[in-house]
Formats: C-alpha cells, structure tokens, sequence
C-alpha cells in the first residue's frame, strides 16, 4: 500500500491532520490501535460550541465518518517500526499486515500514555469528575470540594495551582514520597491539608465522585478530584532510526509554524509535541500539519528532493 501520508494514530490530532489532507485530495491512511488520552475525557467542556461538554469517544467516531467521507482510509492496528528506503519513502510495519506501508510523509500523533494504579473506582470517574488537566479542568473545582490524590511531590504542586480555583482542597499523598520542607510550608500556608495514606477505593455513583476511602480507615468526602502521578510516557519509540531532537522529557521539537519536526517529511502533533496538552491544541496541530504537508507534496511533485536512506538498524 502507497500514501501521500500515513497518520500514525487516530486520536483528536491525528484526525484534524486527515481531515484537513482529505480536503487536499491526498491519499491517507490511519493507523490507530484505538487507544489514546481522548478516549478517558468523557467530558471535553472547554471547547467552543460544547457548553455542556462532549467526550473524546464522540469527537473520534465524527472526526473518522468525517475522514471516511473524504477518502481517508484507516486500519485497525499498531504501528511496530518506521524506518526509510533509499528513495526516501517512508515505510511503516504494522502488527495487521506482514508488508510494509509505503508513505511520502509521516504524521506523528501517538499521544502520551499515563500510568494510574489500579484503584477501584479511579477509571470510572476519569474524565467526567477525576480529571489530570488543571489547565482544561481547573474550572470544575470552583466552590467544590477537591482531593489531590498522587505521588506526593506531584500532587502537592497540582493541589498548589488548583487553589487558585478552591480553597476546599485536600491532597491524599498516597505513594508516601515525602515533599520538601518549602511545599510543605506553602501547603500549610495555603490551608491545603496533606494525608499520608494509601487509597482502598473511590466511592462514586454513574462516575460522580462522592467520596475517597484510604487503608488507614479514614474517608474523605469530594466533589472533584485530580491525579497526580510520575511516569507518563510520550509515545515516540518509532523515531528511534531517526536524527529528531526532542527535549530530556521525550516531547518532540517541531517548527512552531508548520509542526514539521527536525527530520525531513515526519511531522508531530498533539501531546507528543512540547506544548499544552489540550484538544484545541492538538486540532489546531493537525491542521496546520496538515496544510504544510500538502505544500511540501506539492513542492517534491514539482521538483522531486532526494532524501538519503536511514543507515539500517
């Protein structure tokens, strides 16, 4: 199979970017593995046009009826390997077939995958009452009764920003890492109680948080709370054969104008970028990848770059 472009991924970014080339009349493919951040937001609330909200599993099936109608093609399964052959095609092994798909570009959107522990209760509330985002969710903890529950550095400094939003805070520290003295003073100082105790299970009803319940006994009633664990991982193990800068936390670099990253032809979007992670934000990247994808094409047909092989692993 041959592309102008495969998008690797299928979440909120990755969506917008073949959209956007399906309206160029290029040839696109999918590769989504159907997994992805967007898919635990049950409720999107910051986004214009949604007042009451609208979940990453309804943008996603739109977004891919939208893709679909423009000729967009998407398979069901995981990206393995992505290296490049001496005429510069890109090539891109997935677990659903043993050949290779062939593709003039690449668009990188996989995301970043977060490492919650197996509390009862925790994914059921994830992304309607629980959240991870100050920045898209500060807002739901107004007036409301909110715990922190995390690792306890991480969940200090998420309780610290939230209270500007709340002053009915709590952090449940429940790795029982220790925070230095200074955060410790800060919490004191802002009224945010810290307990160091593991959780048992998070009492809820249709998702609604009610109350947190630790292995010491004690229970504390909420209305919203935030997670706050180290370890999340930004998905970007298929540019291991490639030159790409990234920052020391694994985000990629792209230009700020076009997305493109520091290696020809391979494009970034969404919250493997270094930015806000936000769907707003990771539409717009898909987008304006898009549009210089479809200038980049049009460039090569015109007068064809050729861009050396990748020495071979």
């Amino acid at each position: 199979m041959h592309f102008d472009t495969v998008v690797v991924g299928g979440g909120i970014a990755g969506l917008q970017a073949a959209i956007q080339l399906g309206r160029s009349l290029r040839t696109v493919l999918v590769v989504d593995d159907g997994e992805g951040r967007s898919l635990i937001a049950r409720r999107y609330r910051n986004l214009l046009g949604y007042p009451e909200g609208t979940s990453g599993r309804q943008l996603r099936a739109a977004g891919e009826e939208q893709a679909k109608r423009l000729g967009v093609r998407f398979l069901a399964a995981k990206a393995t390997d992505l290296r490049q052959n001496e005429q510069g095609m890109f090539l891109v092994d997935v677990t659903a077939t043993e050949t290779p798909i062939e593709a003039k570009t690449i668009v990188l959107a996989t995301g970043i995958s977060d490492l919650f522990p197996g509390i009862p209760g925790l994914h059921d509330c994830l992304g309607e009452t629980l959240f991870i985002c100050p920045d898209c969710d500060g807002y739901e903890t107004v007036n409301r009764r909110t715990v922190v529950i995390g690792a306890g550095p991480q969940a200090a400094g998420l309780a610290l920003v939230l209270r500007y939003f709340t002053d009915r805070l709590a952090v449940i520290n429940h790795t029982d890492e220790p925070v230095s003295p200074k955060v410790a003073a800060r919490l004191e100082e802002s009224g945010i109680d810290m307990v160091a105790a593991a959780v048992k299970r998070i009492e809820h009803r249709d998702g609604h948080l009610r109350a947190v319940h630790l292995e010491n006994g004690e229970m504390l009633a909420a209305e919203r709370g935030f997670v706050a664990f180290p370890g999340a991982v930004v998905n970007t193990r298929l540019l291991h054969r490639f030159p790409v800068e990234m920052l020391p936390n694994g985000h990629v670099l792209v230009n700020p104008r076009t997305k493109e990253t520091s290696y020809r032809n391979i494009w970034a979007v969404g919250d493997i970028v270094a930015h806000s992670q936000m769907v707003a934000i990771a539409m717009g990247d898909g987008v304006q990848a898009a549009v210089w994808i479809h200038k980049r094409l049009l460039e090569e047909a015109s007068s064809p770059v050729r861009i050396p092989a990748m020495p071979r692993a």
